[in-house]
């Protein structure tokens, strides 16, 4: 049976796809085996999805305590690879790839990368030239890349896992209990919440309560939650406020519009459910979500604010999510953006289907 090592970890934007292609391998009777840190979130979602999960002390390197860490981690590495005899190894970017890439290339395995932003992530950007292929969520992307490399890589999409492929509008808002002349607007910061986001709405809060027909689903992020929940005496009947969504891909399916941060995995998945969208992204450069963001402004599928401009976002909303012609144009342009089965793409480019 063939074997293919991924690697990743640390954020559910770098573990996510990962599991999208494990899934689509499996499927194939491809052994998968995942190797993380056994400190991050990884350690637990990876087995619970039911795959092998090797855990390694890896921590950022930085000091000299950390960097003499890491070194033992790459030797580490180079042993479990040796042992697993993978016929293939996928990096999905961050540091925690880093040793079980550099083990791989090495060994002179078939090393491939995956990229989930707009912009190359550093760990990416170190090995690109060394790899076989390395797989492109979005076209932009090439704007940081020589052209002398370029062959190298392929723009595929961000693999997602099959539960959001086939998600219905009208199907998902039956099931939420939406009417047809209700609005559903869902607001999420992703997993840990967004505190800009969450002031503002709590800002306006008696503002959307007084629009009957606008009914909000707010993940408010785990930190968050007890706060806000304290602060809001009164809601609508069919309001959601949760911490976190679980079923978050068919909330956004049935969402007329969506208010969020600009993750690469939040953005493939708008794209992906055709979503109109209000971005507010993330003001660190390093985290690199304007230019994510970007993708969905310059199609015009989405309005993109800066968190100085969150007081001009809330009024956008309430402008726009009455629009159904405005909206309509969003959802067009949108389909542009799709790039279908990204993880098939993904598995059919790996050289290991050769005897």
């Amino acid at each position: 049976m063939k074997k293919v090592l991924l690697t990743t970890g640390g954020t559910g934007g770098h573990i996510y796809p990962a599991l999208a292609v494990a899934d689509n391998l499996r499927e194939k009777g491809i052994e998968v085996l995942f190797v993380g840190t056994k400190t991050r979130m990884e350690k637990d979602i990876v087995p619970k999805s039911g795959y092998r999960f090797i855990g390694l002390d890896i921590r950022v390197p930085k000091g000299i305590k950390n960097v003499l860490s890491f070194l033992k981690v790459i030797r580490v590495a180079y042993k479990v690879v040796k042992k697993e005899n993978p016929d293939a190894i996928i990096g999905f970017g961050n540091y925690i790839s880093v040793p079980v890439i550099l083990a791989g290339l090495l060994q002179k395995r078939k090393v491939y990368l995956q990229e989930q932003n707009a912009n190359i992530g550093f760990a990416n950007k170190i090995f690109y030239k060394f790899v076989n292929l390395t797989f492109l969520a979005f076209e932009k992307t090439y704007d940081d890349i020589p052209i002398k490399y370029q062959d190298k890589f392929k723009v595929i999409g961000n693999p997602l896992r099959v539960e959001i492929e086939g998600l219905k509008y009208k199907e998902e808002r039956e099931k939420l209990g939406i009417a047809e002349d209700e609005r559903l607007l869902l607001i999420t910061g992703g997993s840990l919440g967004a505190q800009e986001i969450n002031n503002a709405i709590l800002k306006n809060w008696d503002k959307f309560l007084n629009h009957e027909k606008i009914i909000i689903y707010w993940a408010t992020g785990k930190g968050n939650y007890e706060e806000i929940s304290s602060q809001i005496k009164e809601r609508k009947e069919k309001d959601e406020i949760k911490p976190y969504f679980n079923n978050m891909p068919e909330i956004m399916a049935a969402a007329d519009l969506v208010v969020c941060r600009a993750g690469a995995l939040t953005i493939s998945e708008v794209i992906e459910l055709e979503r109109p969208s209000i971005i507010i992204p993330y003001s660190s450069l390093k985290v690199g979500q304007y230019e994510n963001a970007k993708i969905l402004l310059e199609n015009k599928s989405a309005y993109v604010y800066s968190k100085e401009q969150i007081d001009e976002a809330i009024e956008e909303i309430f402008s726009l999510i009455r629009n159904d012609e405005r909206l309509k144009k969003m959802r067009v342009r949108i389909k542009s953006l799709k790039k279908s089965n990204s993880a098939e793409t993904l598995i059919a480019n790996l050289d290991i289907w050769r005897n």
